[in-house]
């Protein structure tokens, strides 16, 4: 299977060029991104373009509706061969989530682009001490390596689907769990789901948080024409490497040629600021330190970003009851943006931006990938370090004639050495 990818840096036109040649000439393609919130932006591009060149592909949107839990995303997304069966110049926009979760195996014809490197492992840790009959029962462990074990059904977990799961509000939770078993059960399965449990009776100690682990195969793109994969740096990516391992049938990986930028790009100063030299984490931002750490960091950046000409991100998440990083920060709501914002360019015209934020492996996915051999720290460069480096490089950054001073903060040194300085120096 060949896989065609660009791993250009960023803002160097990748997702352009992508659009420019699915726009060129008539053919049915679905162009995946990050995030549904990235459609319009994309959408109007993909207009803009075909309108410069002269053709009128029709476009269409398919995102899910959360109130069912990324059902019916699904159900669209495999429809949509027979739904256009007629049409010959055909973009469909969806997300990351939607590529991961549908089955392509009737896209004979299409093409596919991904935009940006998909969070290729599924991974989630539970605690589900009051449940160990119900996954005895549905479910079997088979020894894979040391204590991590494959999952698959047992003749009562065939006779129930992931939509029964989904209706099941004590079970809604293993929806995706159950539908990656399923595929895993299949005669010639080209997915495998992992869990850190030997026997499903350990569950049943309340103070057991266990996990389990499924890696994206790229032979659920065979169907189609043409694959391209579009993500800075991609082939070092914790996704690229985790593909590699699972494929058993070797991938033909055929880079793209590199794109650099067709403009001159105005030198500007770049500044990368940083608070701490010990590394982010989300445990450091629960203790009593780091919270306090957090406060004095939101009450400094209050002084240096300016208001409305700057953007800012940090972890929106925390333990029930516990305050976010987001919070404990401060800052102002109207510059708050997600941490992950690859793929937009509405923010090129300001120069500040602040990342305080961590997305480190837990124990149990450091577990799983030291079973597979990876070093945990390819996860933080690829999923931390990248996170930040997509988020600042939303900037003025991006614009090759603007040379406005460019400040960037971020949590800690390492953070700022080898996720931007080390990232940064082919673009100022």
């Amino acid at each position: 299977m060949k896989v065609y990818y660009d791993d250009s840096p960023t803002g160097v036109g990748k997702t352009t060029r992508a659009i420019t040649t699915l726009c060129r000439q008539p053919c049915k393609a679905l162009f995946i991104t990050e995030r549904k919130n990235a459609f319009d932006e994309l959408e109007g591009e993909m207009r803009r373009v075909a309108a410069h060149m002269g053709t009128r592909p029709l476009i269409r949107r398919v995102h899910s509706d959360p109130s069912n839990r990324g059902g019916s995303v699904v159900e669209e997304i495999e429809a949509l061969p027979d739904r256009y069966a007629g049409c010959s110049h055909l973009i469909v926009i969806a997300t990351h989530a939607a590529l991961l979760r549908s089955d392509f195996s009737d896209f004979a014809g299409w093409r596919i682009v991904i935009d940006e490197v998909p969070a290729f492992l599924d991974f989630e840790e539970k605690r589900t001490h009051l449940d160990a009959s119900f996954f005895e029962r549905h479910y079997a462990l088979e020894q894979v390596t040391g204590r991590w074990h494959a999952i698959t059904l047992t003749e009562a977990g065939h006779t129930i689907t992931a939509a029964d799961i989904r209706a099941d509000q004590s079970h809604a939770h293993l929806g995706v769990f159950h539908a990656r078993v399923m595929e895993a059960s299949r005669p010639g399965a080209k997915r495998v789901v992992l869990s850190n449990l030997a026997d499903w009776r350990e569950m049943a100690d309340r103070k057991v948080q266990w996990c389990w682990a499924s890696v994206f195969s790229l032979r659920e793109l065979a169907a189609f024409d043409r694959v391209e994969l579009l993500g800075n740096r991609f082939r070092s990516d914790i996704g690229s490497i985790l593909a590699d391992w699972l494929e058993v049938e070797e991938v033909e990986w055929e880079p793209l040629p590199p794109l650099t930028s067709a403009r001159r790009l105005e030198h500007r100063p770049l500044t990368i600021h940083y608070f701490f030299d010990r590394p982010a984490s989300k445990s450091l931002f629960a203790s009593d330190q780091g919270k306090a750490a957090l406060g004095a960091i939101g009450q400094h950046l209050a002084t240096v970003l300016p208001k409305a000409h700057s953007i800012w991100t940090a972890n929106d998440t925390a333990e029930p009851g516990a305050p976010t990083p987001k919070a404990l920060l401060g800052l102002p709501e109207n510059d708050y943006l997600t941490p992950r914002q690859a793929g937009t360019n509405r923010h090129m015209g300001v120069s500040h931006a602040a990342a305080i934020y961590s997305a480190k492996p837990s124990s149990n996915l450091r577990g799983l990938l030291m079973a597979l051999n990876l070093d945990p720290v390819i996860w933080t460069r690829s999923v931390e370090f990248e996170t930040i480096l997509q988020f600042v490089t939303r900037t003025s950054v991006r614009d090759p004639a603007n040379g406005t001073p460019v400040h960037l903060w971020v949590f800690d040194r390492e953070q700022g050495k080898r996720g931007l300085r080390a990232a940064l120096p082919v673009r100022l």
